[in-house]
């Protein structure tokens, strides 16, 4: 294990109080601030992930690069319904004869249960489609900024009480699969991952998030996760999509209809966008839209824009006052 109970991290900054749980390249800690005792989860590196171990120097620097520089765009990524990053920082373990860098991503501790232990196997829609329509406006806005999700699964969607109400909150990206080496690439959960994620070749997009949005309303909805998408594609077997309203009559058609185009095995045939999958529903669209993603130069020529016709708007109405 990388730390340990009392380690102190960022000059003293936080405090380790526990693992939270460990995955195949991260780590996550539950930790303080050392100041005003507030809690946090600080996601790292792990340095016990045997992938990471067969990296060489050069790619786990790259890599490590990587996570940090998505890091820092979730950063950006303000939502609700998205657990909060506090800050990004570099920690170094001081080895032998180099230093090791451990990014480390610091969020919000949410104090909850995620959708993966959830009591009913099967939720009633109207719950399950509150919790995709929440969870699909936080995908708005992760994709608004030109990053993916990856890791789409109820495990990683955590349920706490705000004002008397059960929200979803979006957890625990999959950053590693941004990174460009075989060893990071691998799939952990068929069910929720689509088919382009086993193939090198395959574009990835907004469409990749939609499938595991989708799989995971399916497995709220069914009980049971979908097919996985490398089984359906193998000639070698007689495996295909089981559409949820045979494992649970109480589904609308619409909704059934919905959740088989968006799971469509090839992303040319998928519902391509959040949105356009939230209106397969018919669900009320999320209240999040998305600003242009524009360099400060390009802003200021907006304002600047925006000014000069306000100007002109009022010299035109001066005008007509005084012709009146």
């Amino acid at each position: 294990m990388l730390w340990k109970k009392d380690d102190l991290l960022k000059n003293k900054t936080y405090r380790i109080e526990d693992t939270l749980g460990q995955g195949r390249f991260s780590v996550t800690y539950l930790a303080h601030v050392v100041l005003n005792n507030k809690r946090v989860a600080i996601k790292t590196l792990n340095p016990d992930a045997p992938m990471l171990q067969n990296l060489t120097p050069d790619e786990r620097e790259g890599y490590a690069e990587k996570f940090w520089n998505e890091a820092l765009i979730l950063e950006r990524c303000k939502h609700p319904h998205i657990v909060k990053v506090i800050e990004v920082f570099d920690e170094r373990i001081q080895g032998l004869s180099f230093a090791t860098r451990y990014p480390c991503i610091v969020m919000d501790y949410i104090d909850g249960i995620d959708l993966g232990r959830r009591g009913e196997p099967q939720l009633p829609s109207r719950i399950a489609l509150r919790y995709v329509q929440q969870i699909g406006s936080a995908l708005m806005a992760v994709h608004s900024h030109n990053l993916l999700h990856r890791d789409l699964k109820p495990g990683n969607i955590m349920i706490c009480t705000r004002e008397g109400k059960n929200v979803a909150i979006l957890i625990d990206f999959g950053l590693a699969r941004a990174f460009d080496h075989p060893l990071t690439q691998q799939i952990t959960v068929d069910g929720y991952a689509p088919f382009e994620l086993y193939s090198k070749n395959e574009p990835k997009g907004t469409w990749t998030d939609v499938y595991g949005l989708v799989a995971t309303l399916y497995v709220l909805l069914t009980g049971v996760s979908p097919e996985s998408a490398l089984d359906r594609h193998d000639k070698d077997t007689d495996v295909h999509l089981t559409p949820p309203i045979q494992r649970n009559p109480k589904i609308s058609k619409h909704i059934n209809q919905a959740i088989i185009k968006a799971l469509a095995l090839m992303p040319g045939d998928r519902t391509q966008t959040v949105a356009e999958f939230l209106q397969d529903l018919g669900v009320s669209r999320p209240w999040y839209v998305p600003f242009p993603q524009w360099e400060v130069d390009r802003w200021i020529q907006v304002v600047i824009a925006i000014g000069t016709l306000g100007g002109l708007v009022g010299a035109v109405v001066a005008v007509i006052s005084l012709l009146r």
